[in-house]
C-alpha cells in the first residue's frame, strides 16, 4: 500500500454540511482500513466531541484534537500528547481578546469548552460540535487567572466580516509566540507556535516508522495546511478556503460530495 495513513480533518471534510456522514464515505474508510491502511481524524474539537463521531466511523487508535494541541487513543481516552498554555499567558492574551465588542472568546481545559457567558455565537457553534459548555460568569482572562487553568487553545467566535480585522489585531496583541488561524469563515483558533495539526501528524507518524511520502492529509480550512503541506500528498475537498486550495497538491471534489470517499478511491486504493 502506498499511502499507509490518511490524515483527515472531521468538519467540511469527513461530514457533509448538514454534520452527517455518508454511507458511501463510511464504507470507503472501512475498506482502507481493511486493507491495511491507518484512518486518522485531525480536528479543532474536543475530545468528547469528536470520540462519538470516530466511533461512528468505526475508527481505533489515534485522534488528533485541539488543533494539534493534543493527541488521545479513542479506546482508552488517554491523553498521549497534551500541550496547554500557561496560565499567566493565557489571561494575558485573553484581556486583549476581550477588548473588541464583535467577538466571544472560549478556552478548551479539562475537556471542556468554556465561556464568560452564554450568547448566540457560543450556542450554536456548541450545537455544532455536540457539546455542553460552562460559564464562568466572569471574563475568563479572570477566571483562567484566579484558577490557574493552563487552556489547551482560545477560540474567537464573530461574524465573517469582523475575522480579517481580529486576525491584525490578535497577533499584533500577541506580539509573537501564538499562532491565529481560521477553522471556519466565523471561528479564529489560537495556539502556541509550533502547536498545529502539521506537528501532531510528524509525531504520529514518527511512532510508527511511516515516511511524509506515504501519508495523505485532507482538509477545508486554513488551520488544515501544516498537515497538508506535511503529507506526501495534501488534498483540499472542493469546498477549502482559498487559502488552502494555494498549499495543496491536488483539490477534490466537495464534502457534500463525498470527499473522503473520492480520494479513497482515486488515490489510496488505486
Amino acid at each position: 500500500m502506498k499511502y499507509k495513513i490518511i490524515f483527515s480533518d472531521f468538519d467540511g471534510t469527513v461530514s457533509r454540511s448538514d454534520n452527517t456522514v455518508s454511507d458511501r464515505v463510511k464504507d470507503a474508510i472501512r475498506r482502507y482500513v481493511n486493507a491495511g491502511g491507518k484512518f486518522v481524524l485531525a480536528t479543532g474539537r474536543l475530545f468528547s466531541a469528536v470520540r462519538p463521531r470516530a466511533r461512528e466511523l468505526g475508527l481505533h487508535g489515534e485522534v488528533i484534537v485541539y488543533q494539534g494541541g493534543g493527541i488521545y487513543d479513542l479506546d482508552s481516552g488517554k491523553a498521549l500528547y497534551l500541550n496547554t498554555i500557561p496560565t499567566r499567558q493565557a489571561a494575558s492574551l485573553l484581556k486583549e481578546l476581550e477588548k473588541p465588542d464583535y467577538c466571544e472568546n472560549l478556552c478548551y481545559f479539562n475537556d471542556e469548552c468554556n465561556c464568560a457567558r452564554p450568547s448566540e455565537y457560543v450556542d450554536y457553534f456548541c450545537q455544532i460540535c455536540g457539546v455542553p459548555y460552562h460559564s464562568a460568569d466572569m471574563p475568563l482572562s479572570k477566571y483562567i487567572e484566579q484558577n490557574g487553568i493552563e487552556p489547551v487553545k482560545i477560540l474567537s467566535l464573530m461574524m465573517p466580516e469582523h475575522t480579517d480585522e481580529f486576525l491584525e489585531y490578535g497577533r499584533r496583541a500577541a506580539g509573537g509566540g501564538m499562532v491565529f488561524t481560521r477553522s471556519h469563515k466565523s471561528v479564529v483558533e489560537i495556539l502556541p507556535s509550533g502547536i498545529n495539526k502539521g506537528a501532531a501528524v510528524e509525531r504520529i507518524c514518527k511512532h510508527f516508522g511511516v515516511d511524509r511520502s506515504e501519508i495523505i492529509a485532507l482538509g477545508d480550512s486554513e488551520n488544515d495546511a501544516s498537515m497538508l503541506e506535511y503529507a506526501g500528498l495534501g488534498i483540499a475537498a472542493g469546498n477549502a478556503m482559498p487559502a488552502l486550495k494555494a498549499v495543496a497538491d491536488a483539490v477534490g471534489v466537495t464534502n457534500d460530495e463525498d470527499f473522503v470517499a473520492w480520494v479513497i478511491d482515486n488515490y489510496a486504493l488505486k
